[in-house]
């Protein structure tokens, strides 16, 4: 068990943090919005396209993530959080301040779900990175990190993004293709979390 810094490291699993999960009574999930505004994107000084700031799909990764975790486990308390929350941070340099966490949820033990922000330009493409999600598990009472790890897959070429209308989730910019892999993703991490051979 780490005291929670200002950015979280690979933390692996241990057995205290399975026996956390099945007797722990209140466990929550949450992540974190993942679709910003539209605006220039810019070549140093010089504007060259329209783009939407986005990130990995959180809420679609940690839907996978709860489903399978409560069917391995039969942890049928986990309370998954559809809507996403707000980190007023730059995602780069720190993760999402858990003492928010607490002060929602109180007590008890919190997945967490976050990326950094990327720019489609208006034309669509791919990112200028592989998308990577990281998840906590964090008891609230310490603010303590049981479990740390991240994952990654290609998000492959995203079709333009609708730049005047309003998108309802992030979700909505990738293709099932991509989406596919990112389920993948949430079971790597599931896999991970158990202990399971590295998948």
């Amino acid at each position: 068990m780490l005291a929670l810094p200002a950015c979280v490291a690979r933390v692996p699993p241990s057995p205290e943090t399975i026996a956390a999960l099945t007797h722990e009574r209140q466990i929550v999930a949450v992540h974190y919005h993942a679709l910003g505004t539209f605006g220039p994107l810019h070549d140093g000084s010089r504007v060259v396209d329209g783009s939407v700031r986005m990130a990995a799909p959180t809420a679609w990764i940690k839907d996978r993530f709860v489903l399978s975790l409560q069917a391995r486990l039969g942890l049928q308390q986990i309370r998954n959080v559809p809507e996403p929350r707000f980190a007023y941070l730059e995602r780069e340099r720190v993760t999402p301040d858990a003492v928010a966490l607490k002060r929602t949820f109180e007590r008890g033990l919190v997945f967490d779900f976050y990326s950094q922000w990327q720019y489609l330009p208006a034309k669509g493409g791919r990112l200028y990175r592989q998308p990577e999600i990281q998840a906590r598990l964090i008891r609230l009472d310490a603010l303590s990190v049981l479990w740390a790890d991240s994952c990654g897959f290609e998000a492959g070429s995203l079709p333009p993004p609708p730049m005047f209308i309003r998108i309802e989730s992030v979700e909505k910019l990738y293709t099932p293709a991509a989406l596919d892999r990112a389920s993948g993703c949430a079971d790597t991490l599931v896999a991970r979390l158990l202990g399971d051979r590295e998948r």
